[in-house]
């Protein structure tokens, strides 16, 4: 393990370090003084209601986003797993379209559908629902469309490896004692799917929460998503202490979330999970 142990260590970890290390430093003329090492970044997020709006903006966004590719991507998975392997290959390839383009081209190509002389806008001014161009490009609906089509595949393909792991003999035995296709699919394929659930959710969210292209594409100007601000505070304010701040703070608010998220489903997720089979055998 050593050759993937220095990988980790010189392209994550030392990284990393040097960026909380800056984070308590002092800014001066755009780059931080070694000399002086202070709090006073932290104090200001914690103390300044935008920064808090933005970081609160950003993961309820995020949240969105995983309940959208979550409500897409079972259907969908559970789809690709009842088909033929031959259609199952072809609909694989699909889902992984948006990952085969690069997530830039792919963020203006939602210009052409979202815009106000998009597809959408012109489709429904045709069939006569709206006299003028309803605004979706720049609004937070856009960011929650662009990035829920970016990071589905994650949520289709960790649900789908959960049910390919179903043993079909299980299903066959439901059938046997009476239990129809929707009983079936909630009293033994959705539970026995649960765990690909927890993977997909948390994929999904991590790479929606730190996502920069998406929202700085389709959302509107100025720092929209705590990702943008943090580039602004590199790239246009030189402020690299409170921008290291910024991204400490996502860091670890992030990792607890999705901390919390999985032991709590681990506790009750099983809990709940074996009072629906109960259920199911009533």
């Amino acid at each position: 393990m050593a050759p993937a142990v220095i990988v980790i260590g010189a392209l994550l970890v030392l990284p990393l370090g040097y960026l909380i290390r800056t984070s308590f430093f002092i800014g001066e003329a755009g780059l931080p003084a070694e000399g002086g090492v202070t709090l006073a970044n932290y104090a200001k997020l914690f103390s300044d209601t935008f920064y808090i709006r933005i970081l609160g903006k950003t993961l309820w966004l995020s949240f969105l986003v995983t309940v959208v590719a979550a409500i897409i991507g079972y259907p969908l998975a559970t789809f690709m797993w009842r088909v033929s392997k031959r259609w199952r290959g072809i609909l694989t390839i699909i889902v992984l379209s948006p990952l085969l383009v690069s997530i830039v081209v792919s963020s203006y190509g939602w210009l052409v559908i979202l815009g106000s002389t998009g597809i959408i806008n012109n489709a429904l001014m045709w069939l006569g629902i709206v006299d003028s161009p309803v605004k979706i490009m720049f609004t937070d609906i856009a960011i929650v469309i662009g990035l829920a089509h970016i990071v589905l595949p994650f949520m289709v393909l960790s649900i789908l490896a959960a049910l390919e792991r179903i043993d079909p003999t299980y299903l066959e035995a439901a059938k046997t004692l009476g239990a129809n296709n929707l009983w079936t699919a909630w009293f033994v394929t959705l539970p026995l799917a649960l765990p690909g659930f927890l993977a997909g959710t948390t994929i999904v969210f991590s790479l929606a929460v730190s996502a920069y292209v998406t929202p700085a594409v389709l959302g509107a100007s100025g720092p929209n998503f705590i990702t943008t601000l943090i580039y602004q505070q590199f790239v246009s304010l030189f402020n690299w202490p409170l921008g290291a701040a910024i991204a400490a703070m996502l860091l670890v608010v992030a990792l607890g979330i999705v901390f919390l998220y999985v032991r709590l489903f681990s506790r009750f997720g099983g809990a709940a999970v074996q009072a629906q089979v109960a259920d199911g055998a009533k």
